[in-house]
């Protein structure tokens, strides 16, 4: 890591790292749009299930605290009664002098005896001889005395410089023993992070949530064929964009765990059909429940307060309401192509359109049917979805005659022929058609059967027919 730090330390590599978020946004994002707009591979979704693994982990990491730092762990009382049975010094040979004061008091002479009048030479050279041995010893006591507070003093100090490295270690002030002291048990998210590690993790947490991001507002776009899921797709880009700058308050556990929850279910949703072949609310709910599962999971792990679930919940009632308010765009359907035409050929799904003029060559103005007397109105569709994946497709035909302000709803269509099989990578193709149909305006919406809409044309039917030559035969891919 040393090197790495070194390196961002150069002039050269600073002005790098300012537009490297731009740099990676874009290119993330371009190469899920080319690799993912064509069709959807195994290999991507081994990708995205590395992001969000990778994601998950780290915000498990980010979880991290010291839940007791004023507490003992049951190994920190253990490893404080070894410290402590150990003695401080080692034990002298001999035993230790009497403090100073009890040798003075031993040593003091007795009081001498009333003078008498009568003493002999004798008897007064022996007195001062015992009194000169008396200062002798005293003098010997008091030095000893003061050698064994000079080692007392020196021990106490190297007790006292074992025990700071101790609390050190410890992370406690005193290797004392508190008789109230709080025995927590110890685990791996029972610490700390360092402010170097904890901007890193928030910078591996931002590229695993812009990765997501990408590749979900890519999947959803291509998926979306009403307002209502647009808009899903807007907030889905807004927080692609917004994660280039969130770096930091990924380091809040609440705030990576929330996003974690509403990616989760986006994620799932979107894979779960390639895996169990089929899509509906079924599998969008147990999406739902499976992300909001781990979160729970993740936060059991961590002991945070249960504040942390109010938003992955919140998120993801939010979000079930949403699909079944046909909000959630239906992936991993993708409209692909469509046609409005008449003389339909079911062998080979062509069938004549109306000769575009330059606006609607370039998409500013919708088709224009003339239609041909006692002809069929049709409604081609290619809808492309996943191997195996089965779903039926429903055609909703909504009507705007003149002097009507808004489209009304006139027909559901389905039957049994526009059951996806999916696998093909034009995508499914399907049709429905309506006859004596009024001139006026229409749209018509290609959706999953009861659900969300795959995509939509609207085109103007006129009640006359043109010449041959403003006809062209075209055939759906």
């Amino acid at each position: 890591m040393k090197f790495v730090d070194n390196l961002r330390e150069k002039p050269a590599v600073k002005k790098i790292e300012k537009f490297a978020p731009a740099i990676a946004f874009l290119g993330g994002f371009g190469w899920d749009s080319i690799t993912l707009g064509r069709m959807v591979e195994s290999s991507d979704l081994v990708f995205l299930v590395a992001y969000y693994t990778g994601a998950l982990i780290l915000v498990v990491l980010l979880s991290a605290r010291l839940e007791h730092p004023e507490g003992w762990t049951a190994e920190r009382i253990r490893a404080a009664v070894k410290m402590q049975a150990k003695p401080a010094v080692k034990p002298a040979a001999k035993p230790a002098p009497k403090p100073a004061a009890q040798v003075a008091v031993a040593a003091r002479p007795a009081p001498k005896p009333a003078p008498v009048q009568k003493k002999s030479l004798f008897s007064n050279k022996v007195a001062n001889q015992a009194i000169a041995l008396a200062d002798k010893a005293a003098a010997e006591a008091k030095e000893a005395a003061d050698r064994a507070a000079a080692q007392a003093k020196e021990a106490a100090g190297k007790a006292s410089a074992a025990a700071e490295r101790f609390a050190k270690n410890m992370g406690y002030e005193s290797t004392a023993i508190p008789k109230n002291a709080i025995v927590v048990e110890h685990h791996f998210l029972d610490r700390e992070w360092s402010a170097e590690w904890r901007q890193r993790f928030s910078w591996a947490v931002q590229f695993c949530f812009g990765s997501l991001f990408s590749a979900l507002v890519v999947c959803y776009f291509k998926s979306s064929g009403s307002l209502a899921s647009f808009i899903l797709v807007i907030l889905l880009a807004v927080l692609l964009v917004g994660n280039e700058f969130l770096q930091k308050k990924y380091e809040s556990f609440g705030v990576s765990l929330a996003f974690l929850s509403l990616l989760g279910t986006m994620f799932m949703n979107f894979t779960l059909p390639h895996l169990v072949h089929s899509i509906g609310f079924i599998w969008f709910f147990l999406s739902t429940i499976l992300s909001l599962g781990v979160c729970v999971l993740i936060w059991k792990i961590s002991r945070r307060s249960k504040k942390v679930l109010i938003a992955p919940i919140a998120i993801s009632v939010c979000l079930t309401v949403a699909y079944l308010m046909n909000w959630v765009p239906p992936v991993p359907l993708v409209l692909k192509h469509q046609l409005v035409c008449q003389n339909f050929d079911k062998t080979d799904y062509s069938c004549d359109v109306d000769a575009p003029n330059f606006l609607q060559k370039i998409g500013l103005k919708s088709p224009s049917v003339h239609r041909l007397p006692e002809s069929e109105v049709y409604v081609l569709s290619s809808v492309y979805a996943p191997a195996d994946l089965k779903a039926e497709l429903e055609y909703r035909w909504y009507y705007k005659g003149p002097g009507m302000e808004s489209y009304k709803l006139t027909d559901k269509i389905s039957s049994g022929r526009m059951v996806i099989n999916g696998g093909r990578e034009e995508g499914f193709r399907s049709f429905s058609k309506k006859k004596n149909v009024p001139a006026g305006r229409y749209r018509v919406e290609t959706a999953f059967k009861k659900g969300a809409v795959i995509g939509a044309q609207t085109f103007e039917v006129f009640d006359e027919a043109r010449d041959s030559t403003g006809y062209v035969r075209k055939a759906l891919e």
